[in-house]
């Protein structure tokens, strides 16, 4: 978790070994804040677990993004068609003056 702005996405940018721990650079998305702690296995595969856990979230949020999108568009193509305000020169490739 970051301290500067509690988000759970922090990700690890590097690590050193330090005896039985990692000394682990993490760096915060959201308030961009770069801190050092040091981190064991177990810490490490909770961190992965989040992170895996957020990116699962992130793709689900851009999945039902783009799925609205994408029916928003059909719906107002759908509609121009209806209104009868498209036609098959709407979809010729533009010509360029010679």
């Amino acid at each position: 978790m970051c301290p500067g702005c509690g988000s759970d996405l922090v990700q690890p940018l590097r690590a050193e070994q330090h005896g039985a721990e990692l000394l682990v650079e993490l760096r915060c998305p959201e308030c961009f804040l770069v801190t050092q702690t040091c981190q064991t296995a177990r810490e490490l595969a909770a961190l992965d677990r989040r992170q895996t856990a957020s990116r699962e979230l992130i793709v689900a949020a851009y999945e039902r993004s783009v799925e609205e999108s994408m029916t928003a568009l059909a719906d107002t193509l759908a509609e121009a068609f209806a209104r009868d305000l498209l036609g098959p020169d709407d979809f010729a490739p533009l010509r360029r003056a010679a």
